[in-house]
């Protein structure tokens, strides 16, 4: 039984309004969360500039993940600083920037900002370590994987190496971005999918601001950083601190650790954390703690 070519015709037609409506609710939903966003002159949230702490002779690079800023680093940051480090909390490009700006920005751009970054520190301190979170803990691998004269060292916090498929129901995280990407067309940003609720242990508010519409080209781009980890564990011979989070609805922490668990570092330290969320740095009772394992497992060349 043939079709009616005018119900057929109807298809396309309810699939342009279904896009047109989700263009127009995100807009609208994008334009209502920007007035409420502070900024400087150039367009940069009031809270997400980079900074340093600490002077000592061996500095950390503090490279934050997806929708984040450097304000994910304070606590952790003062915490090691205490102990004899000099932090510098850098930010990604296109981090707390208007929508235009971060559209702009891929893996390359990140990566070369974060070889930027560690070559400044490099020329003044006798020591260079990287420290990612999540997004940033796959940047700081692929930074040192490409060149191994990068850092001396890296800390991994909840690294990214593959999305968790905790919040996917029925289909793969890349598989959903994909049939998004392909379904809506007209959408060329998306709202974040990581809930404040996932990123900490209690669910608790968060006190600075995190990007919240998100350019399509980013999603694309943290995709791309997991294709580029793939298989390269053995390759990683720099020494090692990683601390994941047993629970992670964000990165999937099983993944990881056999990711890590294929590394040739010299020294290695993972510790597997069960009452933390992933935002790992925003857990105030764990960093006390951390900072003390990690300034004490760099330390341990000194």
């Amino acid at each position: 039984m043939n079709a009616d070519p005018s119900v057929l015709a109807l298809i396309p037609a309810a699939w342009l309004a279904a896009n047109l409506a989700h263009h127009l609710w995100i807009e609208t939903r994008r334009r209502r969360w920007e007035r409420g966003v502070r900024r400087d002159a150039g367009g940069l949230a009031f809270d997400a500039a980079p900074y340093t702490v600490g002077d000592g002779g061996v500095a950390l690079l503090l490279v934050h993940g997806f929708a984040d800023t450097p304000a994910v680093f304070r606590g952790l940051a003062d915490a090691l600083a205490a102990r004899g480090l000099t932090c510098r909390a850098m930010r990604l490009p296109g981090a707390g920037e208007p929508l235009a700006a971060a559209a702009r920005q891929n893996p390359a751009t990140w990566l070369a900002a974060v070889r930027a970054e560690a070559a400044a520190l490099r020329a003044a301190h006798r020591r260079v370590w990287l420290a990612g979170h999540s997004m940033g803990g796959a940047l700081a691998l692929l930074a040192q994987l490409d060149d191994p004269a990068t850092a001396d060292g890296l800390v991994l916090l909840a690294p990214l190496i593959a999305v968790s498929p905790a919040r996917a129901p029925l289909l793969p995280p890349r598989l959903w971005f994909r049939i998004a990407h392909a379904a809506l067309p007209f959408s060329r940003t998306f709202e974040s999918c990581f809930a404040v609720n996932v990123l900490t242990r209690d669910g608790d508010a968060i006190a600075y601001t995190r990007d919240r519409f998100i350019p399509f080209a980013t999603y694309s781009g943290l995709f791309k950083l997991t294709d580029r980890l793939r298989g390269r564990g053995p390759d990683l011979r720099a020494p090692l601190f990683a601390a994941l989070a047993a629970g992670d609805r964000v990165v999937d922490a099983g993944a990881a650790r056999a990711w890590l668990d294929t590394c040739r570092a010299p020294r290695r330290r993972i510790e597997t954390l069960d009452d933390c969320g992933h935002a790992i740095p925003l857990e105030a009772n764990r960093l006390p703690e951390l900072s003390g394992h990690i300034a004490a497992f760099i330390n341990h060349q000194e």
